[in-house]
């Protein structure tokens, strides 16, 4: 497990059940697919293949620890809402798990939220409003949520080449109901999409949390 200065306060409980998993899996595969989970739950029914494919090697046990995780995360969200804040507990504690790994798949550190508040204040008129915005290294999607928290009901084209990174972006999106897209590609060289996330682009109608993938 992580040690305790490691991790902020709001996400040991995250912590602990992440390894509770007491290492028989490969941490980054086992972060990888904890997102997949969410984002399988957040797709309406419409993953139900890849759902199936993701948790067919853990037990029920791992899986009701999974279930718990998700709860944690859901309950985080909703507290941020609650007060008017953005919140990116998933990039916080990727980078957490990348601090405490020396395995080389773990090797992204994204801008601090100070910065990304700052510079957003700097880039986004407040009275924007059904623009579209495109962020082309999106991270864990930290320039997105300051950006939303000047100015709501803007649209946002996201891209990253790195699929963890596109994940977090796409479900920070949907908890943070900003509508928008996340292209997992090499915007350099415009490469086509190996997936792409459709995010909340009904939420005006169900006000739930949505994430559809469009494959090539």
């Amino acid at each position: 497990m992580l040690k305790t200065s490691e991790v902020p306060s709001e996400l040991k409980k995250l912590n602990s059940l992440f390894f509770s998993f007491q290492y028989k899996y490969d941490l980054y595969s086992l972060y990888d697919d904890f997102l997949t989970i969410v984002i399988c739950c957040l797709a309406r029914q419409t993953e139900e293949k890849l759902y199936l494919e993701t948790i067919a090697k853990y037990t029920k046990a791992e899986l009701s620890v999974f279930a718990n995780m998700f709860g944690e995360l859901f309950c985080m969200y909703a507290d941020a809402k609650k007060f008017g804040h953005w919140i990116d507990p998933l990039g916080t504690y990727y980078e957490a798990l990348a601090s405490g790994s020396k395995k080389s798949a773990f090797g992204q550190f994204f801008t601090p939220k100070s910065i990304c508040t700052l510079m957003a204040g700097f880039v986004i008129d407040a009275d924007a409003w059904g623009k579209t915005i495109n962020e082309p290294c999106s991270g864990s999607g930290r320039m997105i949520l300051a950006s939303n928290q000047i100015a709501k009901n803007n649209y946002y084209v996201a891209q990253d080449l790195d699929a963890i990174c596109c994940k977090m972006t796409a479900i920070n999106m949907a908890f943070h109901e900003i509508r928008g897209e996340v292209h997992c590609m090499d915007t350099l060289r415009m490469t086509t999409p190996r997936i792409s996330y459709s995010i909340n682009y009904d939420f005006y109608k169900h006000k739930t949390p949505l994430i559809l993938l469009k494959r090539p």
